[in-house]
């Protein structure tokens, strides 16, 4: 095999990349490296040639198509396929017949990353056909069973506080850098330690809701929130925001939903809190008339909310996964990898609450096992584990495809 010529775009706040780029070079690949800001340059590889990127993001096609010239890469590597930075070179990659290589958090959670080529969710090349997941038995293994990667949310926490570090100890020198994130890290950090002071009282108080909800009896939707700056919403639905979707899904479930089911809606366990949820759902509940009928928790145990639900709605949240896992009633509002007849409800949210019916579990066996197989790697970006895990396999796929 001829040896790879990698470019390695923006990565996670994590050693991920810096790893990677070793390893590739250790089994005789070229690696060349863009940095955007000082985390990139602080994160990145020192071994592997590189060149910082300090112009306005509206030149940044024209200097994409020079590198690609000058440079000729056969592969291309990002973690996540929509950050400004990245957007331009999808089309450009595409007309000079280089592979583009997209890494994201797992479709399948825990224990899994995304890896995917030419692109992750809206983006995917999985098929949605189901015709074509029955007729994949033979050539798709069973999916495989993960081992644990050890992955912990305060060394994720870790490497992010001190990329944003060094994003500021750079900023002199990318002067023009705007990140994907629209929040600084004095903002977001201080909204997470006031929602991680109140965890405790969040958790009990969810628990609570839930004990009643269950012993109630009462059949409940269940509504899982995502952050309002994910990219699956602001670039992979129509709403451009989760409070836009909160009042879509809201309203009809007052106009739609029989009178006697409530509407639990879940906060998303890394909200800030910047967004306010609480206080909107609570207004828009009452603007609906269905305040008697809307219970939000800012915690509690899914697995236990999904095993109850009468249905699920999500707009492309990788939760959607678990509901389907536990046999619920799906719709998503979004683009999303598992929006597939005989997964998800196919119709209108407005008919959803009347009409859905449980997936077809077969089907989904099918489809977990295709897409373990062709886009999930067991390991993680931020712990030492993780990384040492993943980074053979990641290897192994960028070489089979370059054959």
């Amino acid at each position: 095999m001829m040896p790879l010529s990698v470019l390695f775009l923006q990565g996670p706040a994590s050693p991920f990349f810096r790893e990677l780029s070793w390893a590739m070079r250790r089994r005789g690949h070229q690696t060349l490296r863009v940095n955007f800001c000082g985390g990139d340059l602080v994160y990145g590889d020192r071994g592997t040639r590189y060149s910082n990127y300090m112009g306005a993001i509206e030149r940044l096609p024209e200097w994409y198509r020079r590198m690609l010239e000058s440079e000729a890469p056969t592969d291309i590597v990002m973690f996540g396929d929509c950050r400004p930075v990245h957007a331009p070179i999808h089309d450009i990659a595409r007309e000079r017949h280089v592979r583009v290589h997209v890494f994201e958090e797992g479709y399948v959670r825990p224990n899994w990353i995304t890896f995917e080529t030419g692109g992750v969710n809206g983006r995917s090349a999985l098929s949605r056909d189901p015709a074509f997941l029955l007729s994949s038995s033979e050539s798709v293994p069973p999916a495989p069973l993960s081992a644990p990667t050890g992955y912990n949310l305060r060394e994720r926490a870790l490497h992010d506080i001190c990329y944003r570090i060094a994003n500021g100890a750079y900023a002199w020198r990318f002067a023009t850098y705007r990140s994907h994130r629209p929040y600084n890290g004095i903002t977001e950090y201080a909204a997470l330690a006031s929602r991680f002071a109140r965890k405790s009282r969040f958790e009990r108080e969810a628990d609570n809701l839930t004990g009643q909800l269950l012993q109630s009896g009462k059949p409940y939707f269940l509504f899982p929130l995502q952050l309002n700056t994910d990219s699956q919403i602001t670039h992979h639905s129509a709403f451009g925001s989760m409070l836009n979707a909160i009042e879509v899904v809201l309203e009809s479930f007052a106009l739609h939903a029989p009178p006697d089911h409530l509407l639990v809606v879940k906060n998303h366990p890394l909200d800030t809190g910047i967004a306010c949820y609480g206080q909107v759902i609570e207004q828009l509940a009452r603007k609906h008339g269905i305040s008697s009928r809307l219970r939000f928790l800012n915690g509690g145990h899914l697995p236990t909310l999904l095993a109850h639900a009468k249905g699920v709605v999500v707009v492309n949240s990788t939760v959607g996964l678990s509901a389907l896992h536990h046999g619920r009633p799906l719709i998503a509002l979004g683009s999303a990898i598992y929006g597939i007849p005989g997964l998800t409800w196919q119709g209108s949210v407005d008919t959803f609450w009347t009409g859905a019916t449980a997936p077809d579990m077969h089907l989904y066996q099918l489809f977990l096992n295709y897409v373990l197989y062709k886009t999930q790697i067991n390991g993680d970006f931020y712990t030492k584990s993780g990384i040492r895990m993943a980074i053979p396999a990641v290897i192994d796929r960028l070489e089979a495809q370059a054959t």
